[in-house]
C-alpha cells in the first residue's frame, strides 16, 4: 500500500496525514490501515466461505424441478413418507391380529387416498397462496382439515365398498376421523417447517451477500476515497485560469463540480430528496448536451408533490447514462431521453426511457450483464430493496427501464 493511499485512509479514519509520512510500514496510520484492510478482507473471505459451504449443487438430478417448483427429492420424500406410514399401518393390523389379518389392500387404499387428497391442499397453501403471511395460512388449516378428513372418509369408504373391503363403522368410525385428523399435521407440519427453514436460509444468504458487498465497499472506500477539498480546489483553479471570453467553459466546469459534489454527498447519505436527485440529473444532462447538441432531447415527467420525498441517491443516473450511450450515441437523428417518477399506491414508480434505435434482440437474459452501471443498479435494487429492474421495448423504438420502490417515510 502506497503512501498516498495511506494518507487518504488515514484522513477517513481521523488520523493526521503526518502520521503516514513514514514509508517503512511502521507508522500508526500504516498499521491501522493494514489492520483495517486485512480484517475486512478476512471477514469477506469468511462470508464467501459460508456461502460456498451452504450452496447445494443445482445440477444434481434430485434438485431438478417437476411441477409447482417441487424438487425431485421433495416428491420422493412425499412418496416414501406415505409408503412408510402405510407399511406401519399394515404392520400394526397384522401384528395385533396375530397374523390373521393381512390388510395390505386396505393399507394401500387408506394411505393412497390420503396422499392424493394432500396434493390439492398442498397446491392451495404452498403454491396458490404462498404470498400470504404464515399466520394467515396457518389459520386456513382450520378450514382445510375438516375438508381433508371428510373428503378422505367419503372416497375411502366408496372404494372399499366397490372392492368389498371392510372398514370401521358405528362407534369405531371415530377412529377413522380422529387418526386422519392427527395424521394431517404430520406432512403439512413438516412442509411448514421446511418452508420456514428454507426462507430463513435464503434471508441469511441475502444478508451475507449484503454484508460482503458492504465490507467490500468499505474497503474500496478506504483505499480510494479522495479529499473533497483537493478535488474542488483543482476545479476552482481550472475555472480561474479560463479567460473571461470563455464564460461558457467556466459554467461547464461549475456544473461538473456540482455533479462531483452531489456524488460525494450521496456517498455519505442513504437517501436524498427527489428534488436534489432530479437537479443532479438535469445538470448531468446539460453537460451531455454540450457533447451531443440537438441530438439529445430531454423530457421530465414529475409529480410536484413528490419532490420532497426521500429516495436512494444515484439510482437513476446509470440508467440515464445507458440511454445516452446506447440510444443517443449510435443515432444520427434526435433522441429523446425521458425521466418519469409517479406515485402508485404506497410506492414510487421510476422510468427512464429513450427513443434510440435499440434492437429487440438485446432484451435477453444476459442484458443486465452488458455494462457495469446496469449490473450494479440491478444488484442494488435486488439486494437492498428486494426489487427487480424491468426493461421493455419503447414505442415506436428505444427502451424503457422501470422499477418501483416503497415510499420512504
Amino acid at each position: 500500500m502506497g503512501r498516498n493511499e495511506c494518507q487518504v485512509i488515514a484522513f477517513s479514519a481521523g488520523l493526521p496525514p503526518a502520521s503516514v509520512n513514514r514509508t517503512d510500514g511502521h507508522s500508526p496510520a500504516n498499521r491501522a490501515v493494514h489492520r483495517s484492510v486485512f480484517v475486512k478482507s478476512g471477514q469477506i473471505r469468511d462470508v464467501w466461505r459460508m456461502n460456498q459451504l451452504t450452496t447445494v449443487p443445482a445440477d444434481h438430478w434430485l434438485n431438478r424441478r417437476i411441477i409447482w417448483d417441487v424438487l425431485r427429492w421433495q416428491a420422493l420424500t412425499f412418496v416414501v413418507g406415505y409408503t412408510l406410514f402405510g407399511a406401519i399401518y399394515w404392520s400394526a393390523l397384522y401384528i395385533n391380529s396375530g397374523g390373521e389379518w393381512n390388510a395390505w389392500d386396505q393399507s394401500i387404499i387408506n394411505y393412497g387416498t390420503k396422499a392424493l387428497i394432500s396434493v390439492p391442499v398442498y397446491w392451495l397453501i404452498f403454491v396458490r397462496l404462498k404470498h400470504w403471511p404464515l399466520k394467515k395460512r396457518l389459520l386456513l388449516h382450520l378450514v382445510t382439515i375438516p375438508l381433508f378428513v371428510l373428503t378422505w372418509l367419503f372416497i375411502y369408504h366408496w372404494i372399499c365398498d366397490q372392492f368389498d373391503i371392510g372398514y370401521l363403522v358405528g362407534r369405531g368410525l371415530v377412529w377413522d376421523i380422529y387418526i386422519p385428523f392427527l395424521f394431517y399435521f404430520v406432512p403439512f407440519g413438516f412442509l411448514h417447517f421446511y418452508e420456514y427453514l428454507t426462507r430463513s436460509q435464503e434471508q441469511e444468504r441475502k444478508a451475507a451477500e449484503l454484508r460482503q458487498a458492504a465490507l467490500q465497499s468499505e474497503v474500496n472506500a478506504l483505499k480510494a476515497q479522495l479529499e473533497p477539498h483537493f478535488l474542488f480546489n483543482t476545479l476552482n483553479s481550472i475555472s480561474a485560469s479560463v479567460p473571461p471570453e470563455m464564460e461558457h467553459t467556466r459554467e461547464l466546469i461549475a456544473k461538473l463540480a456540482d455533479t462531483f459534489r452531489f456524488g460525494l454527498q450521496a456517498s455519505e447519505s442513504e437517501t436524498v430528496p427527489l428534488r436534489e436527485e432530479i437537479n443532479f440529473l438535469k445538470t448531468y444532462l446539460d453537460l451531455e448536451k454540450q457533447r451531443f447538441g440537438e441530438r439529445l432531447m430531454t423530457v421530465f415527467d414529475l409529480d410536484e408533490a413528490l419532490l420532497e420525498v426521500s429516495v436512494p441517491p444515484m439510482l437513476l443516473q446509470p440508467l440515464v447514462e445507458n440511454a445516452i450511450k446506447h440510444g443517443v450515441g449510435p443515432s444520427v437523428e434526435p433522441v429523446t431521453v425521458g425521466v418519469a417518477v409517479k406515485r402508485v399506491g404506497e410506492e414510487l414508480r421510476f422510468e427512464v426511457s429513450d427513443t434510440g434505435k435499440s434492437h429487440p434482440a438485446e432484451l435477453h437474459a444476459g442484458f443486465f450483464a452488458k455494462g457495469i452501471g446496469l449490473r450494479n443498479t440491478q444488484l442494488r435494487l435486488e439486494k437492498q430493496f428486494g426489487r427487480t429492474l424491468d426493461v421493455t421495448a419503447n414505442q415506436p423504438q428505444g427502451l424503457v427501464f422501470r422499477f418501483q420502490l416503497p415510499i420512504i417515510r
